[in-house]
């Protein structure tokens, strides 16, 4: 569901635009309610403003600059200041002082109370800041020309006086608050400075830079002591592995030696020489040798950097060496041999046990006082750890202060109070003028208000003749209420030349209206449905269905194509009456024949006066037409007609009062819907289509007649151009039409049968 989603937003934003543009071409055709209601406004609007007083208004832009640092609004932005000198011009306090200063007083204010003087002004003045060009712009309305000029020069008085008293009483204002909290930021550093002595007494006396990268020595204590914990408890680790060594050894008899080098490797080289029963393995005597070989080497090298091979001295110090080389191989050969013997025998073993346990004892111990020594100097470094911090904290603090006290001393020595004391500066550009005219202003903004109303209710005026109007008027508003093209527009066909003819192709091929049949034709056949064999039908009777299928025929058999046309309107015959071919037999006697359709088809085919056009005729008129249509001989008859013929036309009758045409429908190629905006109404035609389609019979295209159309009406549809496109030919031969019921339309189904 969720990859539908996409293509659902899609189709209702179609489906808008389609409405969109519907209403645009609903309201083009209404374009003329629209010029009028716009008239009717402008008319409303000048004869208003005609019965009202003359206004006249007049103007002065000032250029505003901030100059200096303003410390009353200090890091305020000029926007912010300017709105609050908007709002102050514009105050109580500043109108009351601006029409006092008045005389005379305007005509708006003779005779008011002095409490509504601020809102009659605000009525007359109209206030702007352009950010952009840093201009203020002040104009007053009035019906005293030389009144607009003396309230705008008043209130600038007022206002730069305001904003002078104003600067001048806010910096004395900001002076002493600075001053206070100086002394209040002065005694809070007193007070820290103390707290920070008094810590620093708790701590000893002992001072660390904080810049330092040096700890306490309680600290650093804590770390050694740690250091040393952990190396101990290595070794008491190591010699506990050692002793369980020791005592498998010492049970199975085997070689001790590894629990002694285990041994030695924490006591000492010296716990060789303390095995009993063994002679010494000096091992100190080796790395003596060795030593001594190092040296000897390290002063060989750096002889080699003087002296060549062959010097004697280097030739001795090479022969030393040799014999140091030789007395270490030997000795090593020697303790090799020694070790490859083993340690073994009781004494021995009670010798290593005793020793483990002699140094897992002592290593147990210091590492128990170590513990202890630990806990309490640790206790110590937290305390004197939270000091510290606490001290940090202080002198962080103190900074701060500092800092704070500084900012504040070097704004009061900014602050200076003078006369000008004032930030900003205010330049006239353009003095205010006396009017000489009334203003216009007012009546255009009223011409607008007005017209913006009118066009507003004029396609309110619009939308409700739309939703009112239950007519098709143009080819755009059928396809977007019935979803289907409209494959033609036949035009309205004289009078005088339909009475001359009974096929209106077949005498005034040449004319437009002609072409109208014949661009149908091509228009039908270029559908990408198959259109062999095609019903026609309508919505209801009179709307030119029978003349337009007939001539549709005769436009397809004009071309060489062989054309069969089929009146299926066995209830009111229009086709059989229009081509006068009553009387020979036709469709209700084929469909009630047992067989021999064929043969039957053949014989009732009549000719017409158009060459390649031939008819089937309804036949005798029967009430049951439905039933009649629904047997399989209609199926067996237009197979017939589709193979001996290039095109078959069915004449159907009108979908909504019968079904026949839906019956029809099931065994053609295409239905074509004729529709005629004179007499077809949207919700008829709307739910005819509809319940085509819920029969799975889609319409191949919409024929749109004008026969019956005004001109007004074909303006819509492209054909109101002076023609005279009226005919009413439906109604001469077409559906309703009763007045030829001779004795052949009269005969019952039994006679049809005998």
């Amino acid at each position: 569901m969720e990859l539908e989603q996409p293509e659902q937003s899609a189709s209702s934003q179609g489906n808008s635009l389609q409405g969109l543009l519907r209403f645009l071409r609903v309201v083009n055709r209404h374009k003329l309610i629209i010029v009028g209601f716009v008239a009717a406004a402008c008319f409303l609007a000048v004869v208003k403003h005609n019965r009202q007083p003359q206004i006249y208004e007049a103007g002065t832009k000032m250029l505003v600059r901030q100059t200096g640092s303003d410390m009353a609004n200090f890091g305020a932005p000029l926007e912010a200041a300017m709105a609050g000198y908007k709002h102050l011009m514009l105050s109580d306090k500043s109108l009351t002082q601006t029409a006092e200063n008045l005389d005379p007083k305007p005509p708006e204010l003779s005779g008011v109370d002095s409490l509504r003087w601020p809102g009659e002004l605000r009525k007359m003045l109209t206030v702007k800041f352009n950010s952009a060009s840093q201009d203020l712009t002040i104009s007053c309305r009035s019906r005293d020309p030389e009144s607009t000029v003396a309230v705008i020069e008043a209130l600038q008085e007022v206002s730069e006086q305001f904003i002078e008293d104003y600067q001048t009483s806010l910096t004395v204002t900001l002076m002493n608050r600075l001053q206070e909290d100086r002394r209040g930021v002065e005694t809070k550093l007193i007070e820290k400075n103390k707290e920070l002595l008094e810590e620093r007494r708790d701590c000893g006396d002992i001072v660390i830079n904080k810049n330092s990268t040096q700890s306490h020595p309680l600290v650093e204590r804590v770390g050694q002591i740690n250091q040393r914990f952990t190396e101990l408890r290595s070794q008491r680790m190591e010699l506990e592995a050692a002793m369980k060594s020791a005592r498998r050894l010492v049970a199975t008899q085997a070689d001790l030696t590894p629990a002694v080098q285990a041994l030695q490797r924490i006591v000492g080289p010296e716990v060789m020489q303390q095995v009993p029963g063994r002679p010494g393995l000096d091992v100190k005597a080796i790395e003596t040798l060795e030593d001594k070989l190092n040296d000897e080497q390290g002063e060989l090298s750096v002889l080699r950097r003087h002296y060549g091979s062959g010097h004697p001295e280097i030739i001795s110090r090479t022969s030393k060496i040799q014999l140091f080389e030789q007395r270490v191989k030997a000795a090593r050969a020697d303790l090799d041999r020694r070790l490859q013997i083993g340690i073994r025998g009781p004494e021995a073993g009670q010798w290593l046990m005793d020793s483990l346990q002699a140094e897992l004892n002592s290593i147990q111990q210091f590492e128990s006082s170590l513990q202890e020594e630990y806990n309490e100097v640790r206790a110590e470094a937290l305390n004197i750890s939270n000091k510290l911090a606490s001290i940090d904290f202080k002198e962080r603090e103190i900074e701060s202060l500092t800092e704070l006290r500084s900012s504040l001393l070097n704004r009061l020595n900014s602050i200076k109070i003078s006369e000008n004391a004032t930030h900003f500066k205010v330049a006239v550009l353009s003095d205010a003028m006396v009017p000489r005219t009334p203003s216009l202003e007012s009546l255009n903004s009223r011409l607008i208000f007005y017209c913006v109303l009118a066009v507003m209710a004029a396609m309110g005026v619009i939308y409700v003749l739309d939703l009112m109007d239950d007519r098709l008027r143009t080819p755009e508003d059928v396809q977007d209420e019935l979803g289907l093209p409209v494959l033609g527009i036949i035009r309205r066909l004289p009078e005088e030349q339909l009475s001359q003819c009974k096929i209106y192709l077949e005498k005034f091929a040449q004319t437009v209206q002609a072409e109208a049949f014949r661009t149908l034709k091509t228009a039908v056949t270029l559908t990408a449905q198959q259109s062999k064999c095609l019903a026609v039908t309508s919505t209801d009777a009179g709307e030119g269905k029978t003349v337009t299928t007939v001539n549709l025929a005769a436009s397809f058999a004009q071309t060489g194509q062989k054309t069969l046309l089929i009146d299926a309107d066995m209830r009111r015959p229009g086709l059989s009456r229009l081509l006068e071919v009553r009387g020979n037999g036709g469709l209700s006697e084929i469909l009630q024949a047992d067989g021999g359709i064929a043969e039957l088809a053949s014989e009732r085919v009549t000719p017409t006066d158009v060459d390649g056009l031939y008819v089937l005729p309804c036949g005798p008129r029967i009430l049951n037409a439905g039933t009649l249509l629904s047997m399989p001989a209609l199926s067996e008859l237009l197979d017939w007609a589709v193979a001996n013929y290039d095109q078959v036309m069915v004449d159907c009758p009108p979908s909504m009062p019968v079904s026949d045409a839906a019956i029809v429908g099931r065994y053609v190629d295409g239905l074509l819907y004729l529709m005629n905006p004179a007499t077809t109404h949207r919700s008829m035609i709307s739910r005819t289509v509809d319940t085509l389609r819920s029969l799975d019979l889609t319409p191949v295209g919409v024929v749109v007649n004008m026969g019956l159309s005004s001109e007004k009406e074909g303006q819509g549809y492209g054909y109101g151009y002076g023609y005279g496109y009226g005919y009413g030919y439906e109604s001469q031969y077409g559906y309703g039409h009763d007045e030829d019921d001779d004795e052949y339309d009269q005969m019952t189904d039994g006679e049809l049968a005998a």
